[in-house]
């Protein structure tokens, strides 16, 4: 019970959850419910248990045939931080995901920031609640769910995990329905501000999944089973957010954490919907980056890159200077140092980032001083937007092979040009400056043998008979693996071939892809192993 009163607060001694407001930058949002509360003196903000206005989370969607009231039997669970939810309730459903590409869009004209703007919380009604009681799921004819608990809504269409709910107004949490106008208008005087926030819309952080590591092409049985497999990948893709579908009109796509992974789809393709579907061989997904020796900033271009050339009778020239680093994310996962060359460093990649230093912020008329994750990029002029674009698509592919780059900052140091800023051909000019620049940059460091591939590894724990741990180890020495601990059985007075050991190792993955048949076979069928994706490493041992 100590441990329960000191590690399991109550809700009540917690800080209210993070949230951002709809169409904002990110990061940005965040310090608003404290701002909020700064200006009204209140301690109870939106998320808070005690505050009226309903907020919720989705933190899981399942599809139960007959339950869900949305066709496809889509069930979506929440957990409700503050208000009350209750069934035939109208809520709009804000999705964290799209929130950059709305906010995006809403900037081009005012006609279609009025429609976008409608297009932000859409409003769907809860169709109804079921009984969480073990595996029961009964209907609940007039269900209602207080803030901290968890219930089950049917008959939310859109709904995905992560999503935000809230109501379509800022309720005044009074019981009394003669009252609720009348505190409801109280409440708008009196915080202003909230009831703005409220209905403009605020969501949760939402649900980040690591990127996949594995892909399998996967084909139905006959073309008539087609569209079912399709369906059937689209509901995993809604219950599963670490499950990426790709489908072009010849092949189908599944992409996931790993092998075992990829085996739980499957068999619930053939076991809930009754798809029987052939696979190809499993790909591993590799990316590429940038060698950095011991204290070494990063590696820039030398000097300026000029990009020269006239393409249906259109002059583009430009000029670009930049540098590339490696992430604050990836360079901090180690510590406060900086590894000497990047060879123990073993993290998930992340998406290369485009900066801007104070020159080329000034170049393009905006303010030096200011950061760009304090910025909304469809605020930028087209020319700025189309550099950003020009490095970006150049770092999509490496030059090891066709492999996206990761853990890198590219840092775009100086921009200029001999064309006018309002000739029609200076977007044009920029984009491929600045792709030429980064591949210029790119093909510079391969000749210096300064790229690397990246492959994703996976921590293995192998329990193994004491007598075949010496025939395991050896094994994993061929598979390129990285043995970190050999945990030995005392026999006890038993034999040496009934006795169990615990390996711990570090392997590739694209070396364990079938390694539970090579295992039984070194074992006697006696050994089991469990992987899991630790993140990518330079590839080493080839």
């Amino acid at each position: 019970l100590d441990c329960v009163a000191e590690y399991l607060p109550c809700p009540l001694d917690r800080l209210p959850p993070q949230l951002q407001l709809l169409g904002s930058p990110n990061n940005n949002g965040k310090k608003q419910p404290k701002k909020e509360e700064e200006d009204n003196n209140d301690p109870i903000t939106l998320g808070h248990p005690l505050h009226p206005s309903t907020l919720a989370y989705v933190f899981k969607v399942l599809h139960m045939k007959g339950r869900g009231g949305s066709g496809d039997g889509r069930v979506a669970f929440a957990r409700v931080y503050s208000g009350t939810l209750n069934a035939r309730d109208s809520v709009r459903v804000i999705s964290p995901t799209s929130n950059s590409s709305l906010s995006s869009s809403s900037s081009d004209n005012n006609n279609e920031g009025k429609n976008s703007k409608k297009l932000k919380h859409p409003v769907s009604k809860i169709g109804g609640m079921l009984e969480l009681s073990g595996g029961k799921f009964n209907n609940l004819t007039e269900g209602s769910c207080r803030s901290g608990d968890v219930c089950a809504l049917v008959g939310l269409k859109g709904v995905v995990t992560g999503d935000t709910l809230l109501l379509t107004s800022a309720a005044s949490g009074d019981d009394d329905n003669n009252n609720k106008k009348s505190a409801k208008s109280n409440k708008k005087k009196k915080n202003d501000v909230h009831w703005k926030q409220y209905m403009d819309g605020v969501h949760l952080a939402g649900l980040t999944s690591p990127k996949p590591v594995l892909t399998v092409r996967v084909e139905a049985m006959s073309s008539s089973e087609q569209s079912r497999l399709s369906a059937a990948l689209a509901l995993l893709a809604v219950e599963d957010p670490s499950l990426v579908v790709e489908e072009s009109p010849t092949t189908t796509l599944i992409s996931g954490l790993g092998e075992l992974h990829m085996e739980i789809v499957l068999d619930r393709l053939r076991r809930e919907f009754g798809v029987e579907v052939r696979t190809g061989k499993p790909a591993v997904t590799y990316r590429e980056t940038v060698v950095l020796d011991d204290g070494e900033e990063g590696v820039e271009t030398d000097g300026m890159v000029e990009y020269d050339r006239t393409v249906g009778g259109v002059r583009l020239q430009g000029m670009v200077r930049l540098r590339l680093r490696r992430q604050c994310r990836a360079a901090s996962s180690e510590g406060d140092s900086r590894p000497a060359a990047g060879h123990e460093l073993c993290i998930p990649p992340e998406d290369p980032v485009v900066t801007l230093s104070a020159d080329t912020r000034t170049y393009f008329n905006l303010d030096p001083d200011a950061s760009s994750s304090d910025e909304s990029e469809h605020k930028y002029s087209p020319s700025l937007r189309a550099l950003l674009s020009g490095a970006r698509g150049s770092l999509k592919r490496g030059r090891l092979g066709p492999y996206p780059l990761a853990n890198l900052e590219c840092h775009i140091m100086e921009v200029d040009s001999e064309l006018s800023s309002s000739d029609t051909s200076f977007p044009g000019a920029m984009r491929a400056a600045a792709a030429f620049a980064v591949t210029t940059l790119l093909e510079s460091l391969v000749n210096e043998g300064r790229m690397v591939i990246l492959e994703p590894k996976m921590n293995v724990e192998i329990s193994v008979p004491t007598g075949k741990v010496g025939d395991v180890l050896s094994d994993l020495t061929v598979r390129r693996g990285t043995v970190d601990d050999v945990a030995m059985a005392e026999e006890g007075g038993g034999t040496s071939d009934h006795v169990k050991s615990m390996v711990r190792a570090e392997v590739p993955l694209i070396e364990i892809l079938g390694y539970a048949n090579s295992l039984r076979s070194l074992t006697g069928g006696e050994g089991a192993f469990s992987a899991e994706y630790k993140g990518h490493a330079p590839q080493e041992g080839l």
